[in-house]
């Protein structure tokens, strides 16, 4: 469907599309089914822009949706049904899940390599959305987005560290206060910045052991190449391909592809280049095991002035507390669990969903506990996840 251009003054808060809503080709003001909010609407006004354009209609504005035939919920059950039909690579669902949403991503940016591996192009709009609608999520509930960052697919660990990487860079760019659509940006080049891997001999990117100094080489030029993806197969911005680009670029100046230093880097692609580093340190190579998440945390922090920003790595810090959301512990009285909620004024007191009791018995039914309201009970010490499958005997 060709897009229509809405002037803003036609904007009203509560307004829903079927499609994603566009500030201009590259940047979206509000995903699919999202209402749209007075902040956005008032950031037009002051950014001076008179026109968003969108391919969709609207479903909804405000609560006038309850008393006109179909209801929102029949209607976007229509939406996806018509979806599901026309194109089997639209998403089947429109109210997704933090968990749905990841896998949504594993799987977008899989289809993505499989298609630039074969020379056919993706639609760029697709991408943009999904981001839109993650940024959505993430701002509902950062703590639950952050544990998502844990979930792995079997034989998919590129594509899972992608998502992984995309969810830990937006929320440190909610930290340095971006707005919505540098959100989408930043999002976008986090999810495709190593694209540039589909260039790379599979024998190479699939190694599991250490790689030889001409392999480590070929390896280096997945940067450059993912930064032409971007802008010429993808057509993309610029600035969301300098995070492909620059993403293995050091704040001292001794990263690669062109030993740029600070100044010269992007300040998403300084993002990028802390979460990429902490996600694939978290994450088990068949030739490796994961680092816990706080060992992890001490080397990004040792890094800082050196490999990144310092800056960026405070803010970065800021959202993973001591024992980030998702880390396996063991408490003073056995028991083993998983942080669900980090306490940032107390970081020793996240709250903990309990995973086997002090008798070693897994735990069925769902037991939160608030280690800021048990003065009795603390953390005695972090647990691998590799550990956890021992005692579960998986």
């Amino acid at each position: 469907m060709e897009k229509r251009k809405i002037r803003v003054e036609e904007l009203k808060p509560g307004m829903v599309f079927d499609k994603a809503v566009y500030i201009d080709m590259n940047n979206i003001l509000v995903a699919p089914m999202v209402p749209l909010k007075d902040e956005d609407i008032n950031r037009l006004v002051k950014w001076g822009i008179e026109e968003v354009e969108t391919s969709g209609v609207m479903v909804r504005q405000g609560e006038d949706a309850s008393g006109r035939g179909e209801s929102l919920k029949e209607k976007i059950h229509k939406l996806t049904e018509m979806m599901e039909e026309g194109r089997e690579e639209e998403p089947k669902t429109v109210d997704q899940s933090m968990e749905g949403l990841f896998d949504e991503m594993v799987l977008m940016i899989e289809d993505i390599f499989e298609k630039i591996r074969n020379g056919v192009g993706y639609e760029k709009e697709k991408i943009l959305d999904l981001i839109g609608r993650l940024v959505q999520k993430i701002e509902e509930d950062r703590n639950r987005a952050l544990e998502t960052t844990a979930r792995e697919h079997e034989g998919k660990y590129i594509y899972t560290l992608a998502a992984s990487v995309t969810i830990l860079a937006v929320v440190t760019g909610m930290s340095l206060e971006y707005d919505k659509s540098k959100l989408v940006t930043l999002g976008t080049g986090a999810l495709l910045h190593d694209i540039g891997m589909v260039r790379v001999p599979n024998y190479i990117t699939e190694k599991n052991a250490k790689l030889s100094p001409d392999e480590y080489n070929r390896i280096k030029t997945h940067t450059i190449h993912g930064y032409r993806i971007i802008t010429k197969e993808l057509q993309l911005t610029n600035e969301i391909a300098s995070i492909a680009l620059q993403h293995h670029e050091a704040y001292d100046g001794n990263g690669y592809p062109r030993k740029s230093r600070s100044g010269a880097i992007s300040e998403m692609a300084k993002i990028v280049s802390i979460c990429d580093a902490f996600a694939a340190m978290t994450r088990k190579r068949s030739y490796r095991d994961e680092h816990l998440s706080y060992h992890a945390m001490k080397t990004i922090l040792s890094e800082s002035n050196r490999k990144f920003d310092p800056r960026i790595v405070k803010a970065f810090l800021s959202n993973m507390a001591i024992y980030p959301v998702g880390s396996i512990v063991q408490l003073n009285n056995n028991v083993i669990g998983r942080v669900v909620s980090a306490n940032p004024e107390l970081p020793l007191t996240p709250k903990i969903i309990v995973l086997m009791d002090e008798f070693g018995d897994k735990v069925k039914e769902e037991n939160v506990l608030d280690l800021q309201k048990m003065t009795d009970v603390f953390i005695t010490k972090p647990l691998s996840k590799t550990y956890l499958k021992q005692l579960y005997n998986e």
